[in-house]
């Protein structure tokens, strides 16, 4: 998923999601930061203007020349951020921010009290909005880093307002105390914007974290299934490919010229070919568990010694052909190891004699 604001650098230290958190609302505040400052600037231009109207030229130009400084040490900040390394650490660049609103609140303050018309008139008023506006205004650009805000509502409205109620015009608690618990109003707002802006953060953590175990999972999923496909298909070929090969040898066994058989480790046929059965004359059901021995003559009729041959042997024999007549023929013996639902065994193929049609 896209972010809008995506983090350049990996932040470093303390434990999740923490490191990430202080990172996305370092970016917040330098996303609204520089508009703040243009704003700011703008409106201590326009108080410049006033300040010559009213005569107070001198003092003016040089409260005029703090705040340019100011405005250049907040936008070479923000120009800096945006070149910063990657692996640069977020709470650094907090704290430039707090610094720059700091002396910020501290142009604001002096308008409110060195530079505070005694005599009663529009200028009064004028500073009063002023200081009023942009420090309520700049609740919404700072609020993602605790202090930043502070750090410029503080010095512009404390001293303003003690300077006020306090000191020029007397003594006055109750319109003192209104204006002091303004000041802790303020703060306490930005506080709860803050605790929100955080909060929000979390939740986009917490979602972009889901999203990214989602799609890993999805993607270990998509991986394993392919390969799974793959091992199906494999096996699937394997197994026509064994089916064919059986088919092949099943083919080539029965339709042999040569008489072949099967038998056990007993030494029982347990099949033989069309072959066998033409050279013994019988059916395959009338010699299927018959002994191999009883279908020879000579010296190794109801012999067993071929019955445990552990490796193949040809043998010259005599088997008992169509009328009982004696054959002589080559008999050769291959052992047979144990396969899936069968018994060893071993296989005989009977050669060097002619077989009728």
């Amino acid at each position: 998923m896209e972010n809008n604001n995506p983090i350049p650098g990996p932040p470093t230290g303390g434990k999740w999601p923490e490191p990430r958190l202080r990172a996305l609302q370092v970016d917040e505040l330098y996303r609204l930061a520089p508009t703040a400052a243009g704003f700011s600037y703008f409106g201590a231009l326009l108080t410049l203007g006033v300040l010559i109207e009213t005569g107070d030229i001198g003092r003016g130009s040089v409260w005029f020349l703090w705040a340019t400084a100011v405005t250049f040490l907040r936008f070479l900040t923000v120009v800096a951020y945006r070149r910063r390394p990657r692996d640069s650490d977020p709470n650094a660049w907090a704290h430039l921010v707090i610094a720059g609103n700091l002396l910020a609140g501290v142009q604001w303050g002096i308008l409110g009290t060195l530079l505070f018309p005694e005599a009663h008139g529009y200028r009064q008023l004028f500073t009063i909005m002023v200081i009023v506006c942009f420090v309520g205004g700049s609740l919404t650009p700072y609020a993602s880093i605790k202090w930043a805000h502070e750090a410029l509502s503080i010095p512009a409205t404390v001293p303003t307002a003690i300077n006020l109620f306090f000191v020029q015009g007397g003594i006055h608690w109750f319109a003192g105390a209104m204006a002091l618990f303004f000041c802790f109003a303020i703060v306490y707002y930005a506080r709860k914007l803050n605790a929100h802006i955080e909060g929000r953060f979390r939740l986009q953590i917490e979602r972009d974290a889901l999203m990214e175990l989602t799609t890993l999972l999805n993607e270990k999923l998509e991986r394993e299934n392919k390969e799974l496909a793959h091992r199906a298909a494999v096996r699937g070929l394997s197994v026509e490919s064994a089916r064919e090969r059986a088919g092949r040898l099943e083919t080539l066994f029965e339709h042999s010229p040569l008489p072949q058989l099967e038998c056990d480790a007993a030494g029982k046929v347990l099949t033989l070919n069309l072959a066998a059965e033409r050279l013994f004359d019988r059916r395959h059901e009338d010699l299927v568990g018959k002994p191999f021995a009883s279908l020879l003559t000579g010296p190794y009729a109801a012999s067993k010694a071929f019955a445990g041959a552990q490796e193949a042997i040809s043998i010259e024999v005599e088997v008992v052909g169509a009328g009982g007549a004696a054959i002589p023929c080559t008999a050769s013996f291959t052992p047979i190891g144990p396969r899936e639902g069968r018994a060893p065994g071993f296989g005989v193929i009977i050669s060097g004699v002619t077989i009728p049609a």
